[in-house]
């Protein structure tokens, strides 16, 4: 139960004595380079975020960033994933992350150009529970790889004769 105290937000939270508390996370892969076609802007759906990311990675423009969800203990130590268990990844803003669930657990976050912040919301199920991880992933510039000549106004060189 949240309780909206102005400034503040006051959390509380009952357990049931003896049963294990799980977490979901998300875990980044190694970012690849990307294609064309990975940054095609794709629709719904997107994501309303917790509020509470866990993790902030930087990625850049160009690239494409695997991730794949992971259950947890309380103290995030590594649990095994649930017989039934199930995951939904989305993305809030696809106008800087493109986002593909490929319906197994894992997802692929590719950076389509623009810089800027996109939260990956993921959404687990299993053994009765619904958990909930999200991961903010910060769109910089790459490293120069190439160089451009920018023209300014003209400027008179000779006066001119009245």
């Amino acid at each position: 139960m949240m309780l909206d105290l102005g400034d503040v937000t006051a959390v509380f939270e009952l357990r049931v004595k003896g049963k294990q508390r799980h977490r979901f996370v998300i875990h980044a892969g190694i970012p690849r380079p990307t294609t064309p076609e990975d940054r095609v802007v794709k629709g719904p759906p997107y994501n309303q975020p917790s509020g509470r990311v866990e993790f902030i990675m930087d990625l850049a423009a160009d690239k494409a960033l695997p991730l794949t969800g992971e259950w947890t203990d309380e103290v995030g130590n590594p649990v095994p994933m649930p017989a039934d268990a199930s995951v939904v990844y989305s993305v809030d803003d696809p106008t800087i992350i493109n986002l593909t669930d490929n319906g197994d657990g894992t997802a692929l976050a590719t950076a389509i150009g623009a810089l800027g912040p996109a939260i990956v919301h993921g959404v687990a199920t299993g053994d009765g529970e619904t958990l909930t991880a999200d991961f903010m992933i910060m769109v910089v510039a790459g490293p120069a790889e190439r160089f451009t000549i920018t023209a300014g106004e003209p400027v008179e060189v000779t006066p001119d004769e009245v």
